[in-house]
Order: structure tokens, then C-alpha cells, then sequence
């Protein structure tokens, strides 16, 4: 009978802190959502240009430009930071393409 009593209790201990544990979640949950807009993979762009220069690039991220990703070589050629030839990875179309955006600009 002892035996017995103590697994009633571990099984409405356990029950207990599954229903704390989905409450927790829960606040988290709805405490949370009004910032997940602000995690995005891609930040804003500061202007158009920068856009449609990172439309062009691959996308590959793979730093052999010096920048972290596209999105800071687009910068760098949308600051005037960066030649069209930026992106090695892309080759002579990839700089072609960025020319014309630029050129697209009044940029060239």
C-alpha cells in the first residue's frame, strides 16, 4: 500500500509541472509575438538600390568579396564602397548585372 501512494503522488507531481511548463510556454508565447516581425533574415534595406543590387547577386554568402554576405556587398556597392565587379563567386554576368542596376541609376 505504500508503494501505491507514492506513485500517486509522483504522477500528480508530474501532471502539476506539465501544466506549468504549458503555461510558461504560453505567456512566453504571447509575450513574444509582437517582436517576431523584427527577426528577419534579411535586415531592411537602407535604400532601394541596395535591393536590386542584392537581387542580382547570387546569394551564396560565401565572403570571397571581404563582406560577411550579398547583403553587405550590396551595400558596399550601393554606398559607392564596392566596384560592379564585386561579387568574384558571380563572375562577369554577376558584374555585368550589377552595371546595369548601377547604370539603371545614373551610377556607372
Amino acid at each position: 500500500m505504500r508503494g501505491a501512494c507514492v506513485d500517486e503522488g509522483r504522477g500528480k507531481t508530474v501532471g502539476g509541472l506539465a501544466f506549468i511548463g504549458v503555461a510558461i510556454v504560453a505567456v512566453v508565447a504571447v509575450v513574444g509575438a509582437p517582436f517576431l516581425p523584427r527577426l528577419r533574415v534579411r535586415p531592411p534595406a537602407p535604400n532601394p538600390l541596395v535591393s536590386e543590387v542584392l537581387d542580382v547577386l547570387p546569394g551564396g554568402n560565401c565572403g570571397a568579396c571581404g563582406n560577411e554576405s550579398c547583403f553587405g556587398a550590396a551595400v558596399a556597392v550601393a554606398a559607392d564602397r564596392a566596384p560592379a565587379s564585386v561579387c568574384s563567386a558571380g563572375g562577369p554576368a554577376t558584374a555585368a548585372e550589377v552595371a546595369s542596376v548601377l547604370g539603371s541609376h545614373g551610377r556607372v
